[in-house]
């Protein structure tokens, strides 16, 4: 990575920035590995949109972001030892640093919100006050959960729409719920059977193109955060594991004729590689496609 997506006029004792990127339904996703030298260092972590950042492993050393580099030693002085995992959220245009002493490796997850992607997402239930004040250094399972989720992906080319949508109507709900700002409208109810039916028909003619949670959700006159909770109560699942169920399945359903390639099964799926095909079936069936043909033809 050059030092200069990262501002490195603003940098200070730091080594080595490797750093993996993805861009997907709104979010800036990056996988950050910062080693720092020895003594105190730092780096921005402010946006023009809003960050949330979670450390995932500190090796020799803690971190926190501060709103200033002028405090003291706070490591030191309040004794605590966190654990790794812990959280800021920074809003837009407010300097936030990354502040280290004496820390050998850094790895954070950070994720920079396009907030009019995520109005989108949320619809009416979308609360602003969450994303607007700086919330430092804090602890929260689910939205650890999901970061780690994110670096632990071995194929991010095929993260979907359906996904990236979740996780970001998933992230913001549960920061809205730790600000005590509950979403309006929040029902625990399923989808009727005329709006399952609709959904479910719409996924299987569009299997093999990507889709949108928004396109599922006006097909149930929801909006997409509120159509996503729906649709678990309904089915027991996520829009975006329901379809891609339901290319597996159409995937079995293809390899059962011998002149299919499997290239081709993976095209009409809507894999854009056979190698992601395959390992998407694997993980699906624990075999891969050729021997799962293997067992089903002989």
């Amino acid at each position: 990575m050059d030092r200069r997506d990262v501002q490195s006029s603003a940098l200070h004792n730091i080594g080595d920035v490797h750093v993996v990127s993805h861009v997907w339904s709104g979010i800036h996703v990056s996988d950050i590995r910062v080693t720092a030298l020895p003594g105190r260092a730092w780096h921005p972590l402010n946006s023009d949109q809003p960050v949330l950042s979670v450390v995932v492993n500190e090796l020799n050393g803690q971190c926190e972001a501060r709103l200033s580099l002028s405090a003291g030693n706070t490591f030191r002085q309040s004794g605590r030892q966190r654990p790794a995992g812990h959280i800021s959220l920074i809003p837009a245009n407010v300097p936030v640093w990354g502040y280290s002493e004496d820390i050998d490796q850094v790895e954070e997850v950070r994720l920079v919100l396009d907030i009019d992607r995520v109005k989108e997402i949320m619809g009416e239930e979308f609360a602003a006050a969450p994303l607007q004040e700086p919330r430092l250094v804090f602890n929260d399972e689910s939205i650890q959960a999901l970061a780690r989720l994110v670096v632990s992906s071995e194929d991010k080319a095929e993260w979907s729409s359906l996904f990236g949508d979740g996780l970001v109507a998933a992230m913001v709900a549960r920061l809205s719920h730790l600000n005590s700002l509950p979403t309006r409208n929040h029902r625990r109810l399923g989808l009727s059977t005329r709006q399952l039916s609709a959904v479910t028909e719409y996924i299987r003619d569009n299997l093999a193109n990507p889709i949108r949670l928004s396109e599922l959700a006006s097909l149930a006159d929801l909006s997409p955060s509120q159509f996503g909770r729906a649709f678990k109560t309904s089915t027991g699942t996520t829009p975006h594991l329901w379809h891609l169920d339901a290319r597996i399945e159409t995937a079995k359903r293809l390899l059962t004729d011998p002149r299919n390639r499997l290239a081709e099964v993976a095209l009409d799926t809507g894999f854009s590689e056979q190698s992601h095909f395959t390992r998407a079936f694997r993980a699906a069936t624990g075999v891969s496609p050729g021997a799962w043909r293997r067992d089903v033809t002989h």
